[in-house]
């Protein structure tokens, strides 16, 4: 799964596009994919150039391609931030999205002072941490954490341990869940950690990587090493090669089997 994390502050000129550049910056250098959404009041695409007379025209989506970008641009009425997610088609390990501060999601208030803070913090949800000139001043910082001492206000490296815990949290997610210890690893909590950490990455696991094969006994999922999925899908295969009506290659095959009545005698 994606970690998606808001930027936001109560106004202009509180340093959210810098912090956003550097977090993007940082987490791209120690090699997780970022993908990043901008919230702007005004019209990205101006009146009377080329693209703009395109949608004016009544084009669905406009297409700009440059030597060294492509730029799609589709027209909506106060489009939500979901809108703008669904135009994300990579899947990043991190969104950090510029503005939303109305979103569902997870952010980061920047503010300057205690006040500004707690006076934003009291019209938005889910802030899960505050930075900014704040973090800068131990008395700010007190001041703020008197009324609202679980948020906790951080520098920017401070900041970034704690995304990368909220990321060990996102990427466990997305593990099988099942603790199997094929990935050499006792859990996959411990897994989804050294994914962070760089020391392993998802094709580590074994599930996650061979899934040609997958088992489920009574609603629970049972893992399932590379091999016995190779086994299990070779032998399927070949029964269904004796049977009429089958197609020579299907894409997904689905077996219930009843388990044996339990003999009373």
């Amino acid at each position: 799964m994606t970690l998606i994390i808001c930027v936001v502050s109560k106004a202009r000129a509180r340093g959210k596009t810098a912090l956003v550049e550097r977090l993007t910056n940082r987490f791209n250098s120690e090699g997780f994919s970022v993908a990043t959404v901008k919230h702007t009041s005004g019209s990205f695409d101006t009146a009377k150039k080329d693209t703009w007379r395109h949608l004016e025209a009544g084009a669905v989506v406009t297409v700009a391609s440059t030597p060294n970008e492509i730029v799609v641009i589709t027209r909506r009425k106060k489009p939500s931030l979901e809108k703008a997610l669904d135009a994300i088609h990579v899947e990043p390990e991190i969104i950090l999205v510029e503005g939303y501060k109305r979103s569902s999601y997870s952010k980061i208030l920047c503010a300057d002072t205690a006040e500004e803070g707690q006076a934003i913090i009291k019209q938005i949800s889910n802030v899960v941490m505050v930075s900014g000139r704040i973090s800068g001043s131990v008395k700010e910082k007190e001041r703020f954490q008197t009324k609202f001492p679980d948020i906790p206000v951080y520098d920017f490296e401070e900041m970034v341990s704690a995304l990368k815990g909220m990321l060990v949290k996102s990427i466990l997610r997305s593990l099988p869940g099942l603790n199997c210890e094929h990935c050499g690893y006792d859990s996959c909590l411990d897994m989804a950690k050294a994914i962070v950490e760089g020391e392993a990455t998802k094709k580590d696991c074994e599930v996650l990587a061979t899934n040609i094969t997958t088992l489920k006994v009574d609603g629970k999922n049972i893992p399932i090493g590379k091999f016995p999925q190779q086994i299990i899908r070779n032998l399927v295969m070949a029964v269904l090669d004796t049977l009429k009506g089958v197609g020579k290659h299907p894409q997904h095959v689905e077996i219930t089997v009843k388990a044996p009545e339990k003999n009373h005698n």
